[in-house]
C-alpha cells in the first residue's frame, strides 16, 4: 500500500516495506537528490556528465517522489510518465522537487509503455527506467518490444538508465540481455549508502555511444555487466521471474 510517512529528517513516499524517495524537512536541504539518486548514483553521473553544459531532453518512467528533477536546469526538459494518479498528487502537493525544478517539466499518467506507444518521438538525450523496486515488477517494461518502443524517443547516442536496485531479484541478466540484442553496450554503476542522504543504489547504464561509457567519471565507478552468456531474450511473449530469484540465490 502507498502511503506518506514522516521519516527522521522528512516526508519519505513508502510503498510496502520499500522507501521510494524522501526529502529533507530542512529547507537549506531540499534541493538535494536523496535516496537512489544521489549525485555519484548511476542516474546521478549519466544526467551530470552526458553532455554536460548541454540543455538536455530527459524521459522518467516511473516519477516517485519527484527527485531527479533536481538534476533539471534552465533549458532541460524532463517528462515524468507515471501510472499511479495518487503518486503524481503526492509528488507535487507533498515534496516541492517538481515546483522548485528549474527545468520545464511534465507529468504524463498512465502506463509509460502505452502513453509512448502513442505519442511521437521525444528525442530524449536519456531515458530513466525507474519501476522496478518493488516486489512485483512491471516486466512487460522489460521486454524486446518496450526497448524499441524506447529506442523510437531516443536520440542517436542517447542513454536508457535502468535502476535495478531490488531486494529480490537480479535484473542485471534481463538488461545485459536486451543491451546485446539491440547492439547497445552497458555498465553497472554500484554505489554505497551515504546516510542521511542517499541508499545503496544499483543502476545499468546502457548506451551505443561508446566514447560516453568510457568517460573517466564512468570508467572510475562502473564495472562490465556479467551475466549468463545464455541468459533468455524477454519478449512480450517470454519471460520468467523465477528464474531471477534463483540467480540471486545462487549469487
Amino acid at each position: 500500500m502507498l502511503r506518506l510517512e514522516e521519516g527522521g529528517f522528512g516526508p519519505e513516499l513508502v510503498h510496502g516495506r520499500i522507501i521510494h524517495g524522501f526529502q529533507f524537512r530542512n529547507p537549506r536541504l531540499q534541493h538535494l537528490p536523496t535516496a537512489y539518486y544521489g549525485e555519484d548514483s548511476g542516474v546521478g553521473i549519466a544526467l551530470r556528465h552526458y553532455h554536460s553544459g548541454q540543455p538536455k531532453r530527459v524521459g522518467a518512467v516511473g516519477l516517485g517522489c519527484g527527485t531527479v528533477a533536481t538534476y533539471g536546469r534552465p533549458g532541460d526538459y524532463f517528462r515524468f510518465y507515471e501510472i499511479n494518479p495518487a503518486v503524481a498528487k503526492i509528488a507535487r502537493e507533498r515534496f516541492t522537487f517538481l515546483k522548485n525544478c528549474r527545468a520545464d517539466t511534465d507529468v504524463v499518467l498512465g502506463d509509460a509503455r502505452i502513453s509512448m506507444e502513442r505519442e511521437p518521438s521525444q528525442r530524449f538525450d536519456i531515458l530513466i527506467l525507474d519501476a522496478f523496486s518493488g516486489d512485483s515488477i512491471p516486466a512487460h517494461l522489460l521486454t524486446k518490444e518496450a526497448f524499441d518502443v524506447y529506442l523510437r524517443h531516443l536520440k542517436t547516442g542517447g542513454v536508457i538508465a535502468v535502476h535495478i536496485s531490488n531486494q529480490h531479484l537480479d535484473l542485471e541478466p534481463v538488461v545485459q540481455r536486451l543491451a546485446r540484442a539491440i547492439a547497445f553496450k552497458c555498465v553497472r554503476i554500484d554505489n554505497k549508502p551515504t546516510p542521511p542522504q542517499t541508499f545503496e543504489s544499483h543502476w545499468i547504464l546502457v548506451s551505443s555511444d561508446a566514447d560516453f561509457l568510457a568517460q573517466r567519471e564512468i570508467r572510475a565507478v562502473g564495472k562490465a555487466c556479467k551475466s549468463p552468456t545464455q541468459f533468455p531474450l524477454w519478449t512480450d511473449q517470454y519471460n520468467n521471474v523465477v528464474q531471477l530469484l534463483r540467480i540471486h540465490h545462487r549469487d
